[in-house]
C-alpha cells in the first residue's frame, strides 16, 4: 500500500490546526469564557494548556510518529491486549463524525439562505431567529419519542455534506493537504474580520474591559479550572486517534515539539478570535435590546444558531455580507475537523486491507457514516444528537483520555529520549525531561480525577434516568466498546496463528 506522506511541514501544520480548531473554538471557548469569569477563566485555560495540553498533544505526535502507525497499530506494540482501547477511540470518532456532518449541514443551509440574501436584501431569520432554526431548519417535534417527519432539503444537505467530506479526503493527504490551504487559512481571516467588525461595535470597547478583567473568587473555584480542562482535552482532539494517525505520515526524523507549540498556538489564537469576534456582537445586541449581555447568552445550539444569527440581522448595515463570512467561518472549522476524523477512521480500515485503494475505503467509510448520519436528520434528531454527544464526551472519552496517559506514563523514558532528539523549539529550557515527566503525572491526576468526579455524578443521578438515555446513549457507548474488544480478540487469535 502505498504511504502518503505530508507534502510539506507547513501544509501537515495546518491540517493539525484546523483538525484541533474546531465548533469547540467557536461556540463552547465563548461561552465558558463569559460563564467561568472572562480573564479568569482565560489565564487558567493557558495554565492547563502549558502543564497539560501541550504535554499530551507531543506525546500523541511523537508517538506516531515513532511508530509510524495508526493509534490501535502504535498502541499494539505496547501491549496487545489494549489495543482495544484505541479501537474504541476510532469508533467513537466515527460516531461524533455521523453527527457532526448533520450539524455542517445546518452551517450549509444557513449560508445558503444568506448567500441569496445578499441579492433579496432580508435575512430569513430577521424576524424570529428561533422559530427559523427550530422549525424550519430542525422541524423539531416536541418529544424525543416523536420521530416526526424528514424533509428532501434536509436529506439533501446531508447528502452534500458527506459528498465534500468525501471529495476532500478521498487521496488521503494528497487531496487533504490541497484542501486545508484554503479551509485551514479562511476561518482565521473570516474570523479576523468579524473580530475587527466586533470591536466597532457601539459598547464595544466596554466589552473588551469586561473581558480582560480578573475575578480572583471564580479563578480559585474549583469548577473554572474542571471547565478549562475539558476545553483544552477537546480542542485539541486528543485520544480520538486523529493526532497519532496524522503524524504517522510523517518523516521518522521530521521535527516535532516546535511543530507541536505552533498547533497549540495557533488553535489558541483561534479560540481568542472567536471570543472576541462571538461576544463584542453579543454585547452589541445586550446594548441594543438594553438589557445587561446575561439576558442575550446561550449555550449550544442556541449561541450560533439562534443568538448569533439574529445579532447579525441587528446589524447596522451589511447583514447578509457579514452572515456570509460568518457561516463561511463555521463551515470551514467544521469541514476540517470532519475530514480529520474520517482519515483517522479510513487509516485505521486501510492498514487491515493494505491492497484497496484509499479511494473506495474512503468511500465506504463515508457510505457507511453517512447512512449512521440519517439517525439525527429526523424531527427528534436534535434530541438524540444531544444524548449521544454527552455520553461520548463525559464517558468514552475521558476513559480513554486516562487509559492514554497511563500508557505514555508506562513508557515514558524512551518516547522522551526520540522527543528530545527532534526537539527544536527555542523554548528548549522549558521543554524538557522534567517538563514531560511533570506533565504526564498531571495528566495521569487530573483525568483520573475528572473521570471519579463524572462516576460520583452519575451515580448519585440514577442508572436508569430516562428510557431514551438508556437506548441512545448507553447502548451506543456498550456497541463501541463490545466491537472494539471484540476485533481486539480477533486480531490476538490470528496474530497467535501467524
Amino acid at each position: 500500500m502505498e504511504k502518503y506522506f505530508w507534502q510539506n511541514k507547513w501544509v501537515f501544520i495546518l491540517a493539525a490546526v484546523w483538525s484541533a480548531a474546531g465548533l469547540w473554538n467557536l461556540w463552547r471557548f465563548p461561552y465558558q469564557v463569559y460563564k467561568y469569569g472572562w480573564g479568569s477563566f482565560i489565564v487558567a485555560y493557558l495554565i492547563i494548556l502549558f502543564l497539560l495540553g501541550i504535554g499530551l498533544l507531543i506525546w500523541e505526535i511523537a508517538f506516531g510518529q515513532y511508530t509510524q502507525k495508526w493509534a490501535p497499530e502504535a498502541f499494539w506494540q505496547v501491549s496487545k491486549y489494549l489495543k482495544w482501547v484505541w479501537w474504541a477511540a476510532i469508533f467513537t470518532g466515527a460516531v461524533i463524525l455521523t453527527y457532526y456532518a448533520v450539524v455542517i449541514w445546518w452551517w450549509i443551509d444557513y449560508l445558503w439562505y444568506s448567500i441569496k440574501a445578499l441579492f433579496w436584501w432580508t435575512l430569513p431569520w430577521a424576524d424570529n431567529a428561533k422559530d427559523f432554526f427550530f422549525n424550519n431548519v430542525l422541524h423539531l417535534t416536541k418529544w424525543i419519542s416523536n420521530s416526526g417527519s424528514v424533509s428532501i432539503p434536509v436529506l439533501l444537505w446531508t447528502f452534500a455534506a458527506w459528498i465534500l467530506i468525501y471529495l476532500f479526503t478521498f487521496k488521503s493527504t494528497k487531496s487533504v493537504g490541497k484542501v486545508v490551504l484554503v479551509t485551514a487559512t479562511l476561518p482565521f481571516i473570516t474570523l479576523l474580520v468579524l473580530a475587527i467588525r466586533g470591536i466597532t461595535l457601539p459598547g464595544a470597547m466596554e466589552w473588551l474591559k469586561y473581558l480582560f478583567s480578573f475575578n480572583k473568587d471564580l479563578f480559585f473555584s474549583l469548577e473554572l479550572w474542571k471547565a478549562a480542562a475539558w476545553q483544552i482535552f477537546f480542542t485539541l482532539s486528543l485520544a480520538m486517534g486523529i493526532m497519532i494517525a496524522y503524524w504517522s505520515l510523517k518523516k521518522p526524523d521530521s521535527e516535532i515539539v516546535n511543530s507541536t507549540v505552533l498547533v497549540a498556538i495557533w488553535n489558541t489564537l483561534v479560540s481568542f478570535l472567536s471570543a472576541i469576534a462571538v461576544f463584542s456582537t453579543l454585547w452589541y445586541l445586550a446594548v441594543k435590546s438594553g438589557v445587561w449581555v446575561d439576558k442575550v447568552v446561550d449555550a449550544w445550539p442556541g449561541l450560533v444558531f439562534v443568538v448569533l444569527p439574529k445579532t447579525i440581522a441587528l446589524l447596522p448595515a451589511f447583514q447578509a455580507l457579514f452572515a456570509v463570512i460568518f457561516f463561511i467561518t463555521v463551515f470551514a472549522l467544521a469541514i476540517d475537523s470532519a475530514m480529520s476524523s474520517i482519515e483517522a477512521v479510513s487509516r485505521a480500515i486501510r492498514d487491515k486491507f493494505e491492497n484497496v485503494p484509499v479511494e473506495i475505503i474512503t468511500l465506504i467509510v463515508s457510505v457507511i457514516l453517512g447512512l449512521g448520519s440519517l439517525l439525527y436528520v429526523f424531527g427528534n434528531g436534535l434530541y438524540i444528537l444531544d444524548i449521544v454527544d454527552h455520553f461520548i464526551t463525559s464517558w468514552s472519552m475521558l476513559f480513554i483520555w486516562v487509559i492514554e496517559a497511563l500508557v505514555f506514563l508506562f513508557i515514558g523514558k524512551k518516547l522522551i529520549s526520540f522527543i528530545l532528539e527532534r526537539n527544536s523549539c527555542k523554548l528548549k529550557f522549558l521543554f524538557n525531561k522534567y517538563y514531560f515527566w511533570l506533565s504526564f503525572a498531571l495528566n495521569v491526576v487530573v483525568l483520573g480525577y475528572l473521570l471519579i468526579l463524572n462516576l460520583k455524578k452519575w451515580i448519585a443521578y440514577g442508572w436508569y434516568p430516562d428510557e431514551y438515555l438508556l437506548m441512545y446513549g448507553v447502548y451506543v457507548i456498550v456497541g463501541i466498546y463490545a466491537l472494539a474488544i471484540l476485533i481486539n480478540i480477533v486480531d490476538i487469535l490470528t496474530s497467535k496463528k501467524k
